[in-house]
């Protein structure tokens, strides 16, 4: 199941849920803290109503569907690829839903594992609904991986991107900002920071690069829609004249040890301070972002919060990007952690599962190996 390239729901069997699947996507990026969902409603074989969850607090995608098939819903099946709620929050209840809409079956991609508004199907079928779950669930927990994981875990996905040189360099030299790719990779970089609830670096990243940690568009523009931003500060405060703390384009979150208060010069720049506990070390970290509704992460670190982040295990996908020059031995290095025991042979807890090239660049996605039993061919 590709996720960044190629027709990443082509693996899906039937039209309706591959469907239901397109639909759901369309809400990727501003639906958290919900999934992502999309829903058909099929009856007599015409396709009489679609819908997809647009953002949080606005209707379902069941709703969504229903009302636009109005009273053709009645005697209709509806392809959901997340088991509809069964709990009333900001939105009433989508199996309650479907049942007052007269649907007869339902099919489903895969279980919603949030206890809160888990239990759909049981509900559904308690009011006489036909309900059938895909033979294989893989692409549709891939669909919702990011809201999967928050539920399983508690903490965010944690998506990594890091460019390098042809000898693996993430820069030329050591504290001097590089621009290592091409106009291709940079617009591929905006739509990876656009799908995700909030970006995050390191401090010492903020030093030297300046980074605004915005989504522009193709006109430099910045958009709409703009992720939140976070610096990690766990030895040393960023200064609070670095220009993503006064482009106006939203507050700066700045993690900062809980024995710890922000600089005061930050805290006047309208940076807002989010501890974590210390003694958690990088999962305290990911626990406090959770505790601030981020899913979907996306990480742009230097070498020394990438090596923290690898050896803490906390990287649930790698996206690397290279460019095709070569840094030198004068170079700094991307991994900066503790060698292996063995250095006969090469540990491996990464796996690629995808590969592009991207205007002069190449990229490659990787994903631990504990993940690969959610792969769809």
């Amino acid at each position: 199941m590709t996720r960044h390239f190629g027709a990443p729901f082509s693996v899906v069997a039937d039209p309706h849920l591959r469907r239901a699947c397109e639909l759901a996507e369309r809400g990727r990026g501003t639906t958290s803290p919900n999934p992502i969902v999309g829903c058909v409603l099929v009856r007599d074989g015409e396709v009489v109503g679609e819908g997809w969850h647009e953002r949080a607090g606005a209707p379902h995608a069941e709703a969504v569907a229903i009302a636009a098939a109005g009273d053709r819903a009645r005697g209709a099946t509806a392809y959901v690829t997340l088991e509809p709620c069964a709990h009333t929050g900001r939105t009433p209840s989508c199996a309650a839903a479907l049942a007052r809409a007269g649907v007869t079956r339902v099919v489903v991609g895969v279980a919603d594992p949030n206890p809160i508004a888990a239990g759909g199907a049981d509900a559904l079928r308690r009011e006489g609904i036909e309900v059938v779950f895909a033979e294989d669930p893989r692409p549709f927990h891939e669909l919702d991986l990011e809201w999967i994981h928050r539920h399983s875990t508690g903490r965010p996905f944690v998506r990594v991107k890091v460019a390098l040189t042809l000898d693996g360099r993430p820069a030329l030299a050591q504290g001097v900002r590089s621009a290592l790719t091409g106009e291709a990779a940079r617009a591929f970089t905006m739509g990876l920071r656009s799908r995700a609830d909030a970006i995050l670096v390191g401090s010492g990243t903020v030093a030297v690069d300046d980074p605004s940690l915005t989504v522009r568009d193709t006109e430099g523009a910045p958009v709409a829609r703009q992720p939140l931003r976070f610096v990690l500060a766990r030895t040393e405060q960023p200064s609070p004249d670095r220009r993503m703390f006064h482009d106006g384009l939203g507050a700066v979150h700045v993690l900062v040890p809980d024995a710890l208060d922000l600089d005061f010069g930050l805290a006047g720049a309208g940076a807002i301070a989010v501890a974590y506990e210390t003694e958690r070390g990088l999962l305290g970290v990911m626990e406090a972002l959770a505790a601030t509704d981020v899913v979907s992460l996306l990480v742009e670190p230097g070498p020394r919060l990438f090596g923290s982040l690898m050896s803490a295990g906390l990287v649930d996908e790698l996206v690397l990007i290279h460019a095709g020059g070569l840094g030198g031995e004068e170079a700094p290095s991307l991994f900066v952690g503790e060698p292996q025991d063995d250095p006969s042979t090469l540990s491996r807890p990464m796996r690629a599962v995808e590969a592009a090239v991207i205007g002069d660049d190449a990229v490659t996605v990787w994903r631990p190996r504990r993940y690969a039993e959610y792969d769809s061919e």
